[in-house]
């Protein structure tokens, strides 16, 4: 989160919105940095994840609007932000939308920084294998490579686009949730997701974050 704030800062009194912001975890800790002359959005399908953040938000006196989603658009007008960030992976969330990197781009302010994070995989997988992702958690994967996230953000206007490969950081996540998972029906999972030589973390499963700015 502070690598987040820190790439679309300075935050102070700037307007963001949270795309996917399940919980609210970092809508929460983003309201800390833009300040009480700052807004924070977020926008979350999930009903159930939708209310939570609603009721976090309440107990902890914090002014941030959280909004019921749409599935490909963003219910805002034009150059309304002047960050966007899109976090679903990181604080996961059931139901991420499907907008893509020009509606994002749409609502930022000429200067602001769209960020976001995906997990990719880079060939196709059976079903059989999704099943098992599915069942430790890993709902969601979208299949593309780091060079079609860098034709997507320069398709949308975007600028000073970087790709960053967080792939070592989740992976120890992931190996910690191995070993406190003592369900016998998430081994087949665990083992494709960081044994398979063909498949795991780092060899078709990548988790990427990408960084680009609307131009002034």
């Amino acid at each position: 989160m502070e690598r987040l704030a820190q790439d679309a800062g300075p935050l102070k009194g700037k307007k963001v919105l949270v795309l996917c912001s399940a919980a609210g975890d970092v809508a929460f800790y983003l309201a800390e940095q833009v300040g009480p002359n700052g807004t924070v959005i977020g926008l979350e399908l999930n009903e159930a994840l939708l209310q939570h953040a609603r009721l976090e938000s309440h107990k902890r006196n914090v002014s941030i609007e959280f909004r019921k989603a749409e599935m490909y658009s963003i219910p805002f007008p034009d150059e309304s932000f002047d960050a966007l960030i899109s976090e679903f992976i990181v604080y996961p969330t059931p139901e991420p939308t499907l907008i893509g990197q020009p509606e994002m781009a749409r609502v930022l302010k000429p200067g602001g920084w769209l960020l976001l994070t995906d997990v990719i995989v880079t060939k196709p997988l059976s079903e059989e294998a999704r099943a098992a992702l599915r069942a430790i958690g890993l709902d969601y994967l979208c299949e593309a490579t780091p060079e079609d996230f860098r034709e997507w953000m320069g398709e949308a206007g975007l600028v000073d686009v970087e790709i960053h490969d967080w792939t070592p950081l989740l992976r120890q996540v992931w190996e910690q949730r191995r070993v406190s998972d003592r369900e016998p029906g998430h081994r087949a999972g665990y083992t494709l997701l960081l044994e398979d030589q063909g498949l795991r973390l780092g060899e078709a499963i990548f988790y990427l974050y990408v960084r680009g700015r609307k131009p002034a």
